[in-house]
């Protein structure tokens, strides 16, 4: 049996305490057997799914693989494997796509990404997914990791280390467009080795991608940046990934890492604004202006862990580095006399982490550490003008988790953060010729989280979980649009703290597994945009506010090389806009996206010959009268996507068709964006076709 969509399956289990292994299952066909735990990292915990009994989804290396074969980037393989997620915008934003309709917290290898004094929201996009080990998702407000957690975390694992001989791994791949073969062709080339001794282990993994124009469903070529935020097509990415680890001892270990990943977009083609809901955006002949826009990220980090460090207490301190970039697309009327901004961004941080086993009732955990870090972020436009201004922040938060084990029935947990930074900008002036006075501020706040989780039966368990999250939302958007004469002082963003509740229920039998997850949440001061038209800086609405919703997975496995599952996403939000206690108005939709359904069926046809077929079903959600943005009504759509391997005598091979029935569609993000410039239809189909080699 193929172990199809084992970050749900591993997530229950090890949360009914009965981890499974996936290559041990497949290769005996046997019933399930019980293992060590399953490390996920996210909540900065070995046994996380206790220390955090909230929703988590953990999408392993196979999934990842899978879904990036149909030429996807990150943003379109989580929004067809996690509820809770908005389905994909095709390109480098995640602007519409939020997760419980709130921002998205991301980190590789625990190295935040997100940039919440000016999120580009590019993070998510940052990396390639060959380099991905697995993806941990924790879904809701988490103040464990701390500032700007309040959708959910999305920490992303590299590649680990391998023991031993150099296993070496090479992929090719290409494909087009099947509606416009000319112009769509898609190529990329990847390659890694790993291996080392008992004392040291490394890694080298780099990869390339080229690709040219998108075409939609018409065989009309899509605008290269179709909302503005950022595109990928007619592109070239790069990623690096090195690392190297030191087994002191048994108990003590050391390792370095960095990723480096880069794409630039060098295209001839701009958009050409259509009818909103009549008459789709086109891509015409033209110069866009300005520099090539896209990415630049690196992270370094230095771990050291000791399972040790006195007593039974362990270990573990991270030292991190990040620098990066994202230039935007060239805008002629959006700032005075046009321009093209960039945010830049420079971090330096540490997480010490320390583990101590208590002597209490049947079992307790206490998780309790430090985390620290100093940053610099921009957003200059090329010219030298300041759209948001130099940012300095340091922040100090120290934390404090707890786990007890009642009885072998019932886990409790409970945990707070201390969060503490200081913000400082010089005075400047902005690109619409506003004096702004600078100077200092400083934010702090306690969160607490709070859970429990009941194993009803061998099969059933059940959890309730409490937690918050903390952040002062787009400090820097805030900024760029200070009125003349204003201050740093007299601006003074007020912070946000998201309280989360949620109840679920996991179940694992031989042959199925199933998890379902109902969640509230609410911000006595939310935070929405919203505009009148694509010309004018968004501006930040503050109100309170209020999201729930129903989440599920599960999967089947009725024969050894057969399996079936999916997921289901639904919520809704609310906000009191005129703060009179009545919650009256509807969220907007790139808060809120529809549901969302997703569904696959995977069959080993021979030993060497497997197949799969998935759909992703969005639904309609019509809340709106009137234009303006994120105001617009969404119509349903459909994608099917398959995909055929075969195990050949040397290498493998895989045919991926993407949108395989060439679904005539627009994405969620074109119809709530409610703008003629932003009505882009989605891809067409593809077929990409990937040859691996392991030797």
């Amino acid at each position: 049996m193929q172990q199809h969509n084992s970050n749900l399956r591993y997530a229950i289990l090890l949360a009914l305490g009965c981890a499974t292994s996936a290559a041990a299952q497949d290769e005996a066909n046997t019933p399930l057997q019980t293992l060590a735990p399953l490390e996920v990292t996210a909540t900065r915990g070995l046994d996380s799914l206790n220390v955090n009994p909230g929703a988590v989804t953990v999408v392993d290396r196979k999934t990842v693989e899978e879904q990036a074969k149909l030429g996807g980037n990150l943003s379109d393989i989580l929004a067809k494997t996690v509820p809770g997620l908005s389905p994909s915008t095709h390109g480098l934003t995640t602007v519409a796509q939020t997760l419980r309709g709130r921002n998205l917290f991301v980190l590789i290898d625990g190295i935040p990404q997100t940039i919440s004094l000016r999120d580009g929201l590019h993070s998510l996009n940052s990396i390639d997914p060959r380099a991905i080990e697995r993806i941990e998702v924790i879904r809701g407000s988490n103040g464990v990791y701390g500032f700007g957690g309040t959708g959910g975390i999305i920490n992303i694992i590299t590649r680990k280390n391998e023991k031993g001989a150099p296993l070496m791994r090479t992929e090719i791949n290409g494909g087009f467009s099947t509606e416009h073969v000319k112009d769509s062709g898609q190529y990329g080339l990847s390659h890694s080795v790993t291996g080392g001794t008992d004392f040291a282990d490394y890694q080298l993994q780099g990869s390339v991608e080229k690709r040219n124009s998108f075409f939609d469903a018409d065989g009309d070529r899509i605008p290269p940046d179709p909302n503005g935020q950022g595109g990928i097509a007619d592109s070239i990415e790069y990623n690096l990934l090195a690392k190297v680890g030191f087994d002191l001892d048994t108990e003590r270990r050391v390792q370095l890492m960095a990723n480096y990943y880069d794409i630039k977009q060098d295209t001839t083609y701009v958009l050409q604004p259509g009818v909103y809901g009549e008459q789709k955006t086109r891509a015409v002949k033209g110069d866009p202006g300005g520099k090539d826009q896209g990415t630049e990220n690196l992270n370094l980090s230095v771990n050291y862990d000791d399972a040790r460090l006195f007593g039974d207490t362990s270990f573990g301190a991270q030292v991190y580095y990040r620098d990066y970039m994202t230039r935007f697309g060239y805008f002629g009327t959006f700032y005075p006399g046009g321009g093209q901004s960039k945010t830049e961004s420079d971090r330096l941080g540490a997480r010490l982490d320390f583990e101590t086993p208590l002597d209490v009732a049947s079992g307790a955990t206490l998780l309790w550490g430090l985390d620290a870090l100093t940053e610099t972020t921009s957003q200059p436009l090329e010219d030298g003008r300041i759209f948001v201004p130099e940012m300095d922040q340091n922040s100090l938060a120290p934390f404090l988790q707890a786990e007890v084990r009642l009885d072998p029935k019932w886990t409790v947990n409970a945990g707070l953060r201390y969060e503490k930074f200081w913000l400082e900008v010089d005075d400047y002036t902005t690109v619409y010729g506003n004096d702004v006075t600078g100077g200092e501020l400083d934010y702090s706040e306690t969160v607490f989280n709070a859970g429990a989780k009941y194993q009803i039966n061998d099969v059933w368990a059940a959890t309730a979980a409490f937690s918050q999250g903390f952040t002062v939302p787009e400090i820097g958007r805030t900024l760029r649009n200070a009125p003349d004469g204003t201050s740093l002082e007299q601006i003074r963003p007020a912070p946000q703290v998201v309280d989360n509740y949620e109840l679920g229920t996991e179940a694992a039998w031989e042959r199925a597994d199933l998890a379902l997850t109902v969640f509230y949440s609410e911000s006595e001061l939310g935070t929405s945009l919203a505009a009148a038209n694509p010309n004018e800086p968004i501006p930040v609405l503050r109100s309170p506010e209020r999201i729930y919703g129903l989440e599920a997975e599960f999967n089947v496995y009725p024969t050894d090389d057969l399996s079936t599952g999916g997921t289901f996403t639904w919520l809704e939000g609310k906000t009191d806009s005129d703060d009179n206690g009545s919650y009256e108005s509807y969220l907007p939709g790139n808060r809120i996206s529809p549901l969302k359904v997703t569904g696959y069926v995977e069959h080993d046809t021979t030993s060497r010959w497997s197949n799969r077929l998935q759909a992703m079903v969005v639904g309609e959600r019509d809340r709106f009268d009137g234009s303006g943005f994120g105001r617009g009504p969404v119509e349903s759509y459909a994608i099917l996507d398959l995909s055929s391997s075969w195990q050949l005598p040397q290498g493998d091979l895989t045919l991926a068709v993407n949108n395989l029935l060439n679904e005539d569609y627009f994405p969620v993000i074109s119809q709530v964006y409610n703008f003629d410039t932003q009505y882009t239809q989605g891809p067409g189909r593809s077929v990409m076709l990937t040859y691996g080699l392991d030797w």
